[in-house]
Formats: C-alpha cells, structure tokens, sequence
C-alpha cells in the first residue's frame, strides 16, 4: 500500500507542482467565457450599415416600409427584453414593459420598458436594436447616380459623419403586385436588410390585397394581433401546480453540462497519463519503479494519483461556477436569478453521485487503456498510431449527447447507452429525464463488467510492455496492420 501511495503522491505532485498546470486549469473556463461572450461581442461590434429608399411607385411604399421597419424593432425590443425576463422569472413583469413600449411612438417607450422588468439600462438599449441599419437621404436617384456611393468611391452624409452608402433600396412599380424591390449593395454576404425589406414589403402586401377583399381594417389589426399563449403542464400534477417552471428545466441542461464536463476531464487526464508514460519508459524511470514496486502497484497509483488531479480539476471548476453565477447574480442585480435552483440541480444527489460513479468507472477503463498503450511506444509518434482509432470511438458520443439534449429517449440514444465505453457520458446526460430503474441499473452493470475485463487486459499489457516483451510493433503484427513479407 505505501507504493502505491508513493507513486499516487509523485503522480499527483509532478502535475499540479508545474505553472502549466494551472495555466490549463485556467483555460478552460476562458475559453468557455470566450465560446460563451464571442457570438454576442460580434454581434455587438457589427459596424452601421447606411441605406436610402428610393420610391418610383409613385405610392405610399416608401412610408409604409418605413413603418413596418418601425413595427419590426417593437418586435425584436420585446423578443429582446423576454429573452432578458425569462431566464430571471420575471415573465409577469412582459404585460406592463410591453404596455410602456406601445405607448411611445418606434422605441422611445424602451427605457421605460426596461425600467418595468427591473433591468440596469443598459441591458436593453436603443442602439443594440437600431444602431446596425439607418436611413439616410437618397445621394441620387438612379443606378448610374448611386454606383460611386456604394462603391465607396463617395461619401454619404450621416448624423455621425460621413459614411459609405451600404444599399439602396429602389421600389419600382409592378403590374402583378404593385411593387418589386431592386437591391443594391456591393456586399453580398450580408442579407439581413435584404430580408428586412423582403418580409415587410411581402407583408404589406397581404395586408392590402386582405384590405381590398373588403376586410376591415379594424379586423385586420385584431387578426394581426392573434398570439396564442401555450403554457408548459406537467401530468403528474394538478392545478396550478401542474405548470412547469424554469426550474423543472435546469436539471436537464445540468445533466448536459456534467456530460461534457466528465467528457473533457477524462480526455484530459488521460493523456496526461499516456505522456507520462511514454516519458518514463524513455527515460528509464519505468526501470526504477520496477526495481522498487510491483506492476499493479506501479498501474494503480499511476491511475490513482491522476485521479487526484482530475478530482482538482473538478473541484476548481465547480467552485469557479458557483462562483461566477453568484457574481452574475451581484452585477445584474438579479435578486430573483434562479442561482438556489441550479446550484440545487447541480448537487443533487440523484445526478451528482451518479455522475461521481461514471467519471470514476469511464476514468478507469480510459485511463488504464491509454496506461496500456504508453508501456508500448518510446515516442509520441508511434502512441499517435496506436490512439488513432480510440480517439475517434472517444467522439463520437459527445454527438450522442447532443442528441440526447433534444430527445433522451430516442431510439439510437437508448441503444448507445448499452455500449460500455460510451455508457459513462451518454446515460448522465439521460437521468434527468427519468429513464426506468432496471435499464439505469442494467448498463451500468454491463459497463462495470466490461470495465473490469479491460482493465485486467490493460494489465496484461503493461505488464508485457514495462518489461520490453512487447511494443507497438507487436500491436500491429497481433492486428495484422504490418505489412506482410513477400514470399
């Protein structure tokens, strides 16, 4: 026992005594900070596109599109504060934020909006929703007149300065319809004006055509304003009670989460331990553990003392959550943040034991198989070879759990759950949702039975392999990889 607990020790003190330890430690919640922030900065950073309506209908299309553009920003104001009140509860508060944003003309009535949900200001503001596309007057009135602005070739005057003409936007009459749309833009990638004018100017339309089949205009508004209210009800409850919360919600996006996050520490550890025993058996310092200890004590204090690192990992990593959503929590001022509710989904103790018992069992069957493949190889080169194929297998079920996200109990789910080295990953993901107690406790007796056997065949394999009986050559003859000889 003191062996083994020698080798854990040295294990566990030659990786977390080093900076780039911790310099990994730290990368990961950056990088998912980064992932996180990134979509949202780039958005944010969108530069201000400048365009100009020319009419030629000779109609009222160009006030009417105007109008509808100025309808569509209610409309992404209002998406924009329900994606701000949901995750808080505060979804009672929508009614009086939305009365306070009709009750000013276009988007004067947000900060009041804001202001009813209990938001900072700044959370939803005026320029995020219309500071990407703005009108300004028309520099000329034809094709020819209008190339050298958006060409960039000539400026247009904007309330900011002068600016590159991004599009412009030519209704001209239509014998069918009334009016057709000529887009101009020297940027092709970005469609979403494109789609703004599309969508309104279609819209309009069907209004007009509804209009003058002798619906009342009247009529047309109260269709318009048609939303059905579809409320979440759980059957094992009754009455009010039956209505399903946010709360209700977190344990599955929890189970995801310990699914990635037992996928990325295995993955970790893991290699750690194949490195370090290639490094040994180079070095010669496999040799003096065998002249000091025996082979399983040398193979389960390496397993053990890389453990301790994975359990650090872990445990930094959740302390760095809690933390950040308890600061998330301060800086908003969200006194109603459902922090209480995740962080009761993350330590209960249906999900959390189970997901401490398959990163132990799915540590263990990886670990010692990547143990087995270091005691073969002298390089990175050969080990490379040899981990191809496992590295693939070790994929593929982060697609499983992404599928399980939006359907548990599929059919190709429930069958990746019975194949033992995915086991681990797929089936933390699927216990919030309750699956029966006899196929919970059947694949994980099967995955505790087939980690058994790899472990021992992983012994089997070191134990050739520390002593120099065998390499990855020999795997290649035993898998007929090699190339035959010529007779």
């Amino acid at each position: 026992m003191r062996a083994i607990y020698l080798i854990a020790r040295r294990e566990y003190l030659s990786y977390v005594a080093t900076w780039g330890f911790w310099l990994s430690l730290l990368s990961v919640p950056l990088f998912m900070l980064v992932g996180g922030g990134l979509p949202a900065l780039i958005e944010g950073s969108q530069p201000t596109r400048h365009y100009s309506i020319i009419d030629e209908t000779g109609g009222d299309y160009a006030e009417a599109l105007r109008a509808a553009f100025a309808e569509s920003g209610k409309e992404e104001a209002m998406d924009a504060l329900r994606a701000a009140a949901e995750p808080l509860g505060r979804e009672d508060r929508l009614p009086a934020a939305e009365a306070a944003l009709n009750a000013e003309p276009g988007l004067e009535g947000l900060p009041e909006a804001v202001e009813a949900l209990g938001l900072p200001a700044s959370s939803v503001s005026v320029d995020s929703l219309t500071g990407r596309f703005i009108e300004v007057p028309a520099p000329a009135r034809t094709p020819e007149g209008l190339r050298p602005y958006l060409l960039g070739e000539q400026m247009v005057a904007t309330p900011t300065g002068e600016s590159e003409l991004f599009a412009a936007i030519i209704l001209r009459p239509d014998m069918e319809n009334g009016v057709s749309v000529d887009y101009w833009s020297a940027n092709v990638a970005d469609s979403a004006l494109r789609g703004r004018v599309d969508n309104a100017l279609s819209d309009i339309l069907r209004q007009r055509r509804l209009a003058d089949a002798g619906i009342p205009r009247d009529v047309l508004s109260q269709i318009n304003a048609i939303d059905v209210e579809v409320r979440d009800l759980n059957p094992e409850r009754t009455g009010a009670e039956a209505e399903v919360s946010t709360a209700e919600r977190i344990p599955f996006y929890v189970g995801i989460g310990m699914a990635f996050a037992l996928w990325t520490v295995i993955f970790s550890v893991v290699n750690m331990l194949l490195t370090a025993m290639i490094e040994e058996r180079g070095n010669k310092v496999l040799e003096v553990l065998l002249a000091s200890a025996r082979f399983h004590e040398i193979l389960i204090g390496k397993l053990l003392g890389v453990a301790a690192v994975s359990a650090t990992l872990l445990v930094f990593w959740g302390g760095l959550g809690m933390l950040g959503l308890v600061g998330i929590q301060t800086m908003l001022g969200a006194a109603e943040l459902p922090v209480a509710d995740i962080l009761g989904a993350v330590l209960d103790p249906g999900l959390l034991l189970p997901a401490f018992g398959y990163f132990i069992i799915g540590y263990l069957m990886y670990g010692a198989v990547f143990l087995a493949i270091g005691s073969l190889c002298d390089t990175l080169q050969e080990a490379q070879t040899l981990m191809s194929p496992i590295m693939l297998v070790m994929f593929i079920p982060l697609f499983v759990v992404m599928a399980a996200a939006q359907s548990p109990d599929s059919t190709v789910v429930q069958i990746v759950s019975w194949i033992p080295i995915w086991t681990p990953f797929v089936m933390i993901a699927r216990i919030p949702s309750d699956p029966p107690m006899w196929e919970l406790l059947a694949t994980t007796g099967v995955m505790v039975g087939f980690a058994i056997f790899v472990i021992a065949m992983a012994g089997l394999v070191f134990r050739q392999g520390a002593l120099g009986r065998a390499n990855a050559d020999s795997v290649r003859k035993l898998l007929k990889l090699g190339k035959k000889k010529p007779a």
